[in-house]
């Protein structure tokens, strides 16, 4: 019976963690992604929807461990995140990281090959961002993480259409609403770096 409450207590313990990473981005993210994917798409089910949150925390997840394990402003702005607070260290979230980066390959090879590809361009834009540090230069930096927002929104709105309706691609109206999404997104982004000022110094 301790045995079996030890590896509960540590399961749920990791599940915190992962929530701890991917909590703030909640309403930043994946709030607004799935609500213009729903938008544009058919009228989704309560399958096909888990399906799609699924895909898009992944992604989520995967990002926010890489770009955690490099942002040392979190101390300051953010010390309840796992890897100030000592919840992981840095090797084990760069462990987890590329674990993530396959499964989410994985994961969306299973649905189709677009959101394959779809995937593929959202970790490209991952590494130019993180390891290559596209993220520290500011035009550079709101091209990414559009591409970021874009790529999670075509995302999430193919698998609702392969799901669906069995389509691979996304018909003329969703292709404008991202076009649009894009200029918006591309004007706006830089706001969310206000709540950061005191730190920007680090």
């Amino acid at each position: 019976m301790s045995s079996f409450a030890a590896t509960t207590r540590s399961a749920l313990r990791h599940c915190e963690t992962a929530w701890l990473f991917t909590e703030s981005d909640f309403k930043t993210l994946i709030f607004p992604v799935m609500i213009f994917a729903t938008v544009v798409s058919p009228r989704p089910k309560l399958l096909a929807l888990a399906c799609t949150v699924c895909w898009l925390w992944l992604h989520l997840f995967q990002f926010n461990i890489s770009y955690q394990s490099s942002a040392d402003e979190d101390i300051v702005n953010s010390p309840w995140r796992p890897l100030p607070s000592g919840r992981i260290n840095v090797e084990d979230s760069h462990t987890l990281r590329w674990a993530l980066l396959v499964s989410c390959l994985g994961f969306s090879s299973l649905l189709s090959f677009s959101v394959f590809l779809t995937s593929g361009v959202f970790i490209v834009f991952m590494i130019l961002h993180d390891n290559l540090r596209l993220g520290h230069r500011p035009i550079f930096r709101n091209v990414c993480n559009v591409a970021a927002y874009v790529t999670a929104g075509v995302g999430c709105s193919l698998i609702l259409y392969f799901i669906l309706a069995g389509e691979s691609s996304l018909d003329g109206t969703s292709i404008k609403a991202f076009s649009c999404s894009v200029l918006v997104i591309l004007l706006t982004i830089h706001a969310q770096d206000v709540a950061d000022v005191s730190s920007d110094e680090l």
